[in-house]
């Protein structure tokens, strides 16, 4: 089977699952009142997203990965971790305005590194290099990213919960 066809599988499969757990798990549960600790969750998932600096240690990808991506992937996810954990801690401490403006710079972030990143793997042809324990994140942890970081944006967007 084609490399690109498995991985469009498996992406498509797993945001099917990851949406269906926040559709009958987590939005039947979003009110004004529980929308910051919801966030909060959603949050610390991406907290998370300095693993991709694993891609700089020795064997974990393909030598044949491109250098300039693996540079762009690491520190875009790393930034959007970063400041994850800020609005995380903001939430926390309950600085709802600050909270929430540092959830708003995290989304921007977050969109435009997935979106770079998918586009220019693509580009690549990531998919058909040796990814070794990366592959997982491809495959899954991206696909609940996304689907995440579209449950955060309603969260944000909702007139009900400004």
């Amino acid at each position: 089977m084609d490399p690109l066809v498995v991985l469009g599988v498996q992406c498509t499969f797993s945001m099917l699952v990851f949406f269906l757990i926040l559709k009958w798990y987590v939005v039947p549960k979003i009110t004004k009142e529980t929308r910051f600790d919801i966030l909060a969750v959603l949050l610390l998932v991406n907290v998370f997203r300095y693993l991709p600096l694993s891609l700089f240690m020795p064997g974990q990808v393909s030598a044949d990965f491109p250098p300039y991506l693996k540079e762009i992937v690491a520190h875009g996810d790393f930034l959007s971790g970063i400041i994850a954990l800020i609005a995380l801690i903001l939430l926390k401490s309950k600085k709802k305005k600050s909270a929430i403006a540092f959830t708003w710079l995290f989304s921007v972030v977050s969109l435009i590194d997935i979106v770079v990143v998918l586009t220019l793997a693509m580009s690549e042809k990531v998919y058909l290099l040796p990814l070794g324990a990366n592959y997982f994140t491809v495959s899954v942890y991206v696909p609940m990213l996304i689907v995440i970081q579209v449950l955060i944006l309603k969260i944000l967007l909702a007139k009900a919960y400004r």
